[in-house]
């Protein structure tokens, strides 16, 4: 199994899909891609289907997938605000792929895992994993996440919502020749692979955990028998003067993933956005649902934090990984990264590279929502860069 990826700034979109076919070529030295991935640039204004099949054609007929975005990765480099396109061509013997297109209707109404299984066309006995591309317009991918998580609840899921339009209709998802306007397009993966995933959500906690011991949908009313809000000045006075300049822009949530921890650490908690601070009523408002009896932990963001956490993520991770193994890697960063966050280009994707190496092929864009698993399940994220790397399950370390 390998990987072969090509990158290209050319603003016309013809000459750049030349240039990325051509160093996949070269790099697969005559082999055949069983799949392929396309990131485009929503700035092209081309006529995508024959460029599709040029690109299938000249890489021998692979499952093409992919989708246009407000932002390009390449293996070294990350293309924001410019005409870009970034492909990654996989070779997989041994592996079985079963791609598929998902229509708002699908998502219309609820169906039964018999459902999903047959329009799939993988068993969850086969141990999958997955690839997901949603449309934020006019696909629930919350429903579609949570619906894959159901059917196949130990498959690793990674992914990115489409970005880069500001309606329905503006965005594209590229599935082998065609273009669709609306909906996801996936593929699953059996047989001789795996997939290891790094979620990094940018945060670090702050203060201590707290248990919610009053809640209402999304709307936590009680922190350890306290107003929510108390539990926040609390917090609050306690903090550094740094800590408490982060709090008042990037406070964030995090509900815990495993409550039999002794002790909680990044990477053990799915973030979530605050929504709306009461005082009078002392609560607070998350955007998801919160149970009683969770354990939360407040946590800050910035470039710093960012930038820290990925690489914490990464030593832990590449600690159990062989990396000589590792055959290529999709990236999927959120718009809010990048150089709005950091104040320069390439940080994230200069910081894999470093830990992985330069024998770890890597292709991704900018997304307007990351999926990717924290704990045994799989979410999607915001303001988060989600990396999958692939290897053969015969060459599996961990």
């Amino acid at each position: 199994m390998r990987f072969a990826t090509g990158v290209s700034d050319q603003a016309d979109a013809g000459q750049a899909v030349r240039d990325v076919v051509q160093q996949a070529r070269k790099q697969l030295q005559g082999s055949r891609a069983h799949v392929a991935f396309l990131f485009a640039s929503i700035l092209y204004q081309a006529d995508w289907k024959p460029l599709l099949s040029q690109i299938r054609e000249e890489l021998g007929s692979p499952l093409l997938l992919g989708c246009t975005g407000g932002g390009i990765i390449g293996s070294e480099q990350e293309l924001e605000g410019s005409p870009a396109l970034s492909l990654a061509a996989g070779v997989m013997p041994g592996v079985k792929l079963h791609p598929f297109a998902v229509s708002p209707e699908d998502l219309a109404e609820e169906r039964d895992p018999g459902f999903w299984i047959e329009k799939i066309g993988a068993s969850p006995m086969e141990d999958p994993v997955g690839v997901l591309l949603p449309d934020p317009f006019t696909c629930d991918a919350m429903a579609l996440v949570s619906t894959l998580n159901a059917v196949y609840p130990k498959m690793p899921l990674i992914g990115g919502l489409a970005s880069g339009a500001s309606q329905a209709g503006e965005n594209i998802l590229f599935y082998n020749d065609e273009l669709l306007s609306e909906g996801a397009v996936g593929t699953l993966l059996t047989g001789n692979i795996t997939l290891q995933t790094i979620v990094s959500q940018g945060c670090r906690p702050i203060g201590r955990p707290y248990i919610v011991t009053k809640v209402e949908e999304n709307v936590i009313l009680e922190l350890a028998g306290m107003s929510a809000t108390e539990a926040l000045q609390r917090l609050f006075n306690e903090l550094s003067d740094a800590d408490k300049r982060l709090a008042r822009t990037a406070l964030l949530l995090g509900v815990v993933m495993n409550e039999y921890k002794e002790k909680f650490q990044r990477g053990d908690f799915l973030i979530r956005n605050l929504i709306g601070i009461d005082p009078a009523s002392g609560a607070i408002a998350v955007g998801d649902r919160i149970q009683a009896g969770q354990t939360i932990q407040f946590h800050v963001r910035d470039a710093d934090t960012s930038r820290e956490d990925l690489q914490l993520l990464l030593e832990e991770k590449t600690k159990a990984l062989s990396k000589s193994g590792l055959s290529g890697g999709l990236l999927f960063s959120c718009l809010g990264r990048g150089r709005d966050l950091y104040g320069e280009p390439h940080v994230d994707i200069r910081t894999i590279r470093e830990a992985l190496g330069s024998n770890c092929p890597i292709a991704g864009f900018f997304c307007n929502g990351e999926i990717g698993p924290v704990g045994k399940q799989n979410y999607i994220h915001g303001f988060t860069s989600s990396l999958g790397l692939f290897r053969p399950r015969s060459d599996r370390s961990t």
